[in-house]
C-alpha cells in the first residue's frame, strides 16, 4: 500500500513536471514572438517618422494627411496648441517650408495601440517668411487605426 501512494505521487509530480514543461515551451517562443513583433512595430514607427520628413521637405501635404489623424494637436515650442488643419494649412500655403529635417536618437515604445516615439529633430526652413533653424527634443504620440499607425499628438521643446 506503501508503494502504490508513493507511486501516485511519483506519477502526480512527473505529470505536474511534464505540464510545466509543455508550458515553458509554449510560454517562451510567444515571448519570444512578441519581442520580435515590437521591435517589428518599432521599425515601422521610425519608418512612418522617416517618410513623415520626407512628406515635409516635399511639402506633401496628401501624405501628411494620411500619417496625421484629424484629431491630432500640437503642443508648439512656444506653447501653441495646434492642430492638423494648422499645420496642413502652412505646409500647402507656403507659411512653413522645412529645408532640411534630420532625426536622432529616436526611441519608440509601443503600449498595444498606442506607440509613443521620442527624439531629436534638427530642422532648418522658413516660417512665414523668416528663417528657422535649431534642434528639438520631441515626442509624437501613434494610435493604431484600421487605416494603419496615425500620429495624434505631439509637444517639442526647443533644445539650447
Amino acid at each position: 500500500m506503501r508503494r502504490s501512494v508513493s507511486r501516485q505521487r511519483e506519477v502526480r509530480l512527473g505529470s505536474l513536471v511534464l505540464g510545466l514543461i509543455v508550458m515553458a515551451s509554449v510560454t517562451i517562443p510567444a515571448v519570444g514572438e512578441a519581442q520580435v513583433r515590437n521591435v517589428a512595430l518599432e521599425d515601422s514607427i521610425r519608418a512612418l517618422e522617416t517618410r513623415r520628413a520626407r512628406a515635409l521637405l516635399a511639402s506633401d501635404t496628401a501624405a501628411l494627411s494620411l500619417i496625421v489623424a484629424d484629431d491630432f494637436v500640437e503642443i508648439s515650442r512656444v506653447a501653441q496648441v495646434r492642430t492638423k488643419a494648422d499645420n496642413i494649412r502652412e505646409i500647402a500655403t507656403g507659411a512653413l517650408k522645412l529645408s532640411s529635417v534630420h532625426y536622432d536618437s529616436l526611441s519608440v515604445r509601443i503600449y498595444g495601440d498606442v506607440a509613443i516615439l521620442m527624439g531629436i529633430a534638427d530642422n532648418a526652413g522658413t516660417f512665414r517668411g523668416s528663417p528657422f533653424a535649431g534642434k528639438l527634443r520631441y515626442m509624437r504620440v501613434f494610435v493604431r487605426r484600421p487605416a494603419g499607425w496615425q500620429a495624434v499628438a505631439m509637444q517639442h521643446t526647443l533644445m539650447p
